[in-house]
């Protein structure tokens, strides 16, 4: 899909988001290669839903984004297709570029700026068979509370959602307000799926987010305490 905007770009960001996103993509796929993926728990949670052939909501903390996508991407040559929204700004242009580059559909949309179209995008690419990967604390906070969205729209649709975290033994921990975690090369990085979470019509989201919360809490520290690393939960 196409960036309603993106023709209001000066044609010099455009140019260096042409040169910047295969480098971006090149250092991203070297990173993600160097890691060494020990195990991934719970795998058999993907492989149930990928039998089944029926798109899923794949959902990690935002903190936790980077090895996550990485997975799902290499997972496409099981059938598998994952899916992005991005947010219909400069920086998110320049992730569309990155995360296209890679094979994953785009969807544009913001859940605070374009929240009711995203929703309605969203609704209509599962039906085509997309897998979206949510990040429910996301864009900008605050970290590790689900917002109803990802919920809602997993009622909406029907669609199961399977949550996931990673940790890594080795890692950078930026200053932003997720304080998101990027594996040094060479790190030895564990994965963890956890089982479908199912929302039914009559459900109370508000409480079904809590559920989410917890999983993804529980998930995250599982894998934390197999790498035996604290990071920080947010930035201070």
């Amino acid at each position: 899909m196409t960036h309603d905007n993106e023709t209001e770009l000066p044609w010099s960001t455009r140019l260096w988001m042409s040169l910047a996103a295969p480098i971006l993509r090149l250092i991203g796929r070297t990173l993600l290669a160097s890691c060494r993926i020990e195990r991934v728990e719970g795998k058999a949670n993907l492989a149930m839903l990928l039998e089944q052939k029926e798109p899923m909501l794949l959902c990690c903390w935002h903190q936790r984004l980077s090895v996550c996508v990485g997975y799902l991407l290499r997972a496409r040559r099981r059938g598998l297709q994952p899916g992005f929204l991005v947010s219909p700004s400069r920086d998110g242009e320049l992730v569309a570029r990155v995360v296209a580059g890679m094979g994953a559909t785009i969807l544009r949309g913001s859940s605070t700026r374009t929240g009711a179209r995203a929703l309605r995008e969203l609704y209509g690419t599962i039906r085509d068979g997309v897998s979206p990967v949510l990040h429910p604390d996301g864009p900008h906070g605050p970290a590790r509370q689900v917002k109803s969205g990802s919920v809602m729209l997993a009622q909406m649709t029907r669609t199961p959602i399977l949550p996931m975290a990673f940790s890594a033994d080795r890692f950078w921990q930026l200053g932003s307000w997720d304080a998101l975690i990027i594996p040094k090369p060479f790190a030895r990085v564990v994965i963890v799926i956890g089982e479908p979470l199912t929302i039914a019509r009559g459900d109370d989201i508000e409480a079904r987010a809590v559920v989410l919360g917890e999983q993804l809490d529980a998930l995250t520290a599982r894998a934390d305490q197999a790498m035996g690393v604290t990071p920080a939960r947010q930035r201070r």
